[in-house]
């Protein structure tokens, strides 16, 4: 089943609770299924009654218990979220989206030690997975080590040149390490980029104004 990584999405949607029955007819693949499909549409309070179902049907069903932790995570659920993580990781301690986004949950509450070393695990076991590298970036970024931050974000540009948030990120770390022209050229690539609605892009519209004022 397709999965993916939180690092670039930001909610404010707060669940408040759920009571989960399972009728007898219920096949815990399609649960899951529909859990995923709940997620992916932002529908995070179906999701995790959805997922919740699947998982009493078989507890040791990694992707609900994966999906229902993205849907946790979306609703600041986070210690729910990490608790949800570890089983999925129980079940296999290899599975780098579990860590990549345990990472991204020990970096929001700014357990850094733990998300540096969920992120550095999944990137040894995946160097291929951009996710790992940009949320790495983003716990540089949040330790001022902004050159260590630059070098994540261009790995993980390099495997995910689509991602807009992350020219966003990696043009506010090259201004901080005074390379005004690379920022100004990731500004510009993420106005190209960015969906016209972005919640970003007047703050990146205001910093490309101040860079070229400055040059």
């Amino acid at each position: 089943m397709k999965r993916f990584s939180l690092c670039g999405l930001f909610v404010i949607l707060i669940f408040v609770g759920f009571s989960i029955s399972v009728s007898a007819s219920e096949n815990k693949v399609e649960l899951t299924e529909k859990c995923r499909k709940h997620v992916q549409s932002f529908e995070y309070s179906d999701a995790l009654v959805t997922c919740g179902r699947a998982i009493k049907l078989d507890e040791k069903l990694a992707d609900a218990y994966f999906w229902r932790g993205i849907a946790l995570v979306a609703t600041r659920q986070y210690e729910a979220a990490i608790r949800d993580f570890n089983h999925v990781l129980s079940l296999n301690s290899n599975d780098v989206q579990a860590l990549s986004n345990r990472g991204l949950v020990y970096r929001r509450l700014k357990q850094y030690d733990l998300a540096l070393a969920d992120l550095n695990k999944a990137i040894e076991i995946d160097p291929a997975y951009s996710a790992a590298w940009l949320s790495r970036g983003t716990v540089f970024a949040q330790l001022d080590q902004w050159e260590d931050a630059v070098l994540d974000y261009s790995r993980g540009i390099g495997l995910n040149p689509k991602n807009f948030t992350a020219y966003h990120n990696r043009g506010i770390a090259y201004e901080q390490v005074g390379q005004k022209q690379e920022a100004l050229q990731d500004f510009r690539t993420y106005l190209r980029m960015a969906p016209a609605g972005d919640m970003l892009r007047a703050s990146v519209e205001q910093r490309i104004k101040t860079l070229e004022e400055n040059q």
